[in-house]
């Protein structure tokens, strides 16, 4: 019988480990990458909200510096003088009023409105520019960073922009603080504080992934970093869940005085991985996965080695070698178990080979001494039968009638069975009895009684001869004429009535 190798179960754990192997890591590879994704949409969604609380936090502190620059302005009664005069005056009443403000205050210093604008730049790096429009004479003036002044007159642009509420610019967006005059409390003018908006555009940057909308109560863009979509679709929102509908993206909204800001992140965006980290989670799996197979392939060739181990010894076992040894108890595992197994039942079998062997060999004797022992009788028979033949051809019968009685007896002890019948066992006494009979002739007499119902009674071969012989050697009486032996078969113990003494 030919024994297989380990290539095939070889070849079957290695593909079964392999295509769990396989699972097991695509498995972690779609967790990571749906890991990273999900992490990725908490980040650019906590981005989102960073830069709509950065742009709030950047109209808080516009409209701060507006209401501080105000306040500022009233609590200096020179600043505030001469802006009101600017308000009101002529401008040649104006000039001669700053003038003889100049002469009276020379010694303590003169501050003008001019002064106090310069300061407010300096302190302010997001200040773009100021205006002042006066509503009785419908003149404007804007003051600069470099310390210049723009006078225009009757600017009806102007004056629509501030009825309609459009306090938007290019780059800029303004904060409108109406001028009161202190003693009679009535609107001399405003003024108009410009910031730059650049910072919102820097806010973006910072945060590439989301895009931002700035626009104020009236609908006037600041800021539109995608510039897509009309301002009053979104105005017209009620809600976020109808702003993110119409925006397709997760959306974050703020509003700080009369701006409103909204920051959004679209959905098909939202969770974009960027292609390097894709790559480098495959390219993990991807050595992950050679790493395993190269753990799953030097595991299946130690476990094969040892397969052929025990498949090779019972290949010396079937060859005859029955000395054979596999080693175990190294791994613990069931290979070990079953080489234990082996080197026991090769022990066992050994013994069990020797024990038949030598069990053989003594039953051979046994049947050679048996032959011998039973060569030896039948030559002894045979020789007392050609005796007999040769005493009756010289005219002996009685020695010819011994040497039957004496060959029968011989050949039943012979050939018969252990178990014999009762009739059969009487007739072998009986020529036994025939025996003694030819030397004591005359000296005793024999006899042998049995009903016929008994004489298929089973009883064991010879068992009345020891009797019988023991009776010849003690019992007769050589002098007497009247010896006699008697074989009687009977359901009762006794003699029945009528038998000689």
């Amino acid at each position: 019988m030919e024994v297989k190798g380990s290539k095939q179960l070889y070849h079957k754990l290695f593909f079964i480990y392999t295509m769990i192997l396989v699972c097991a890591i695509s498995a972690l590879v779609i967790f990571f990458l749906n890991s990273t994704r999900s992490r990725f949409l908490e980040q650019s969604l906590s981005y989102t909200e960073m830069m709509n609380e950065s742009a709030v936090s950047y109209l808080e502190e516009t409209a701060d510096i507006a209401e501080f620059i105000h306040e500022d302005l009233y609590n200096s009664s020179m600043e505030q003088s001469d802006v009101l005069h600017y308000l009101t005056d002529e401008p040649d009443v104006y000039q001669q009023f700053r003038l003889d403000t100049y002469i009276e205050n020379k010694l303590k210093g003169y501050k003008g409105i001019e002064q106090f604008f310069l300061d407010a730049f300096q302190a302010y790096g997001s200040l773009s520019h100021i205006s002042l429009y006066s509503y009785e004479r419908e003149e404007v003036t804007k003051y600069t960073r470099d310390g210049k002044s723009y006078r225009r007159e009757g600017d009806e642009e102007v004056k629509r922009r501030l009825k309609e509420g459009r306090l938007v610019d290019e780059d800029c967006f303004a904060y409108l603080k109406e001028l009161r005059d202190p003693a009679t409390m009535q609107v001399k003018g405003c003024m108009l504080l410009w910031f730059k908006s650049k910072k919102f555009e820097t806010i973006c940057q910072y945060y590439s992934r989301a895009e931002m909308i700035v626009y104020n109560d009236t609908e006037m863009v600041v800021y539109n970093s995608s510039g897509e979509h009309e301002i009053s679709d979104i105005a017209e929102a009620d809600d976020k869940e109808a702003l993110e509908a119409l925006l397709g993206a997760y959306v974050e909204q703020g509003k700080n005085k009369e701006y409103h800001t909204i920051s959004y992140l679209e959905k098909n965006r939202a969770a974009a991985m960027p292609f390097s980290v894709v790559v480098v989670i495959l390219l993990a799996g991807g050595v992950v996965m050679a790493l395993g197979e190269l753990f799953v392939r030097y595991h299946l060739r130690h476990l094969a080695g040892r397969l052929n181990l025990i498949l090779d010894g019972m290949t010396r076992v079937m060859d005859g070698d029955l000395n054979v040894r596999i080693p175990a108890d190294k791994n613990g595992d069931e290979l070990d178990v079953i080489a234990r197994y082996f080197n026991e039942m090769c022990t066992k079998l050994d013994e069990h080979i020797k024990k038949r062997y030598l069990a053989e060999i003594e039953q051979k004797n046994a049947e050679m001494d048996a032959l011998q022992s039973q060569i030896n009788p039948h030559f002894l028979y045979n020789t007392l039968e050609a005796v007999r033949m040769k005493a009756i051809c010289n005219g002996d019968r009685e020695v010819g009638k011994m040497l039957y009685s004496l060959a029968v007896t011989f050949r039943a002890q012979i050939k018969e069975a252990d178990i014999i019948t009762l009739a059969q066992e009487l007739h072998y006494c009986k020529k036994y009895m025939e025996l003694f009979e030819f030397r004591y002739q005359g000296q005793f007499r024999a006899f042998v009684e049995c009903p016929e119902e008994y004489l298929q009674v089973p009883i064991i071969k010879f068992v009345l001869q020891p009797v019988i012989e023991n009776y010849f050697i003690h019992g007769i009486r050589m002098k007497e004429t009247d010896n006699f032996i008697r074989i009687s078969v009977e359901k009762e113990d006794g003699y029945p009535p009528g038998t000689p003494p």
